[in-house]
C-alpha cells in the first residue's frame, strides 16, 4: 500500500479549495498564490521521484518546507503540530530517499 499523502497536499492546492485559501490567508498570504505554491510542489515532487533528480527535488522540497516552519513560527503557531509538521516530511522525505539511495547511504552511513 502506498502512502499518497504528498500527492494529497499537493493535490488540495491545485484545485483551488476554499481551505487552502483560508489558510493561506491565515499564514498572511495572498489566496491566490495556492495554485503556484502546489505547481512548485508537484515540480519537486516529480524531480523527488525520478531516480537521477531525486536529490535536487529533496533539496528544494526543503526549501519549500524550511518556508512554511517560517511561516508558522512567525505566528507563533503550536509547535508539536503545525510549526514543526515541516520537519516530520523532511524527515519522511530524507529518510526515503536515503533507503533507496546508495551514494546517500555512503554519504551519511549509521554508525551504531
Amino acid at each position: 500500500v502506498r502512502d499518497h499523502s504528498w500527492q494529497s497536499l499537493i493535490a488540495i492546492k491545485l484545485v483551488d479549495l476554499q481551505v487552502v485559501r483560508d489558510t493561506l490567508a491565515t499564514l498572511g498570504y495572498p489566496p491566490r498564490l495556492g495554485r503556484t505554491i502546489g505547481v512548485i510542489e508537484l515540480v519537486c515532487l516529480a524531480l523527488y521521484l525520478n531516480p537521477r533528480t531525486a536529490t535536487l527535488g529533496a533539496v528544494l522540497f526543503t526549501a519549500v518546507m524550511g518556508g512554511a516552519i517560517a511561516s508558522h513560527l512567525r505566528l507563533d503557531n503550536p509547535l508539536l503540530s503545525h510549526t514543526l509538521f515541516g520537519v516530520y516530511l523532511g524527515l519522511a522525505m530524507w529518510g526515503g530517499l536515503w533507503l533507496r539511495d546508495v551514494r546517500l547511504r555512503s554519504l551519511f552511513p549509521v554508525r551504531l
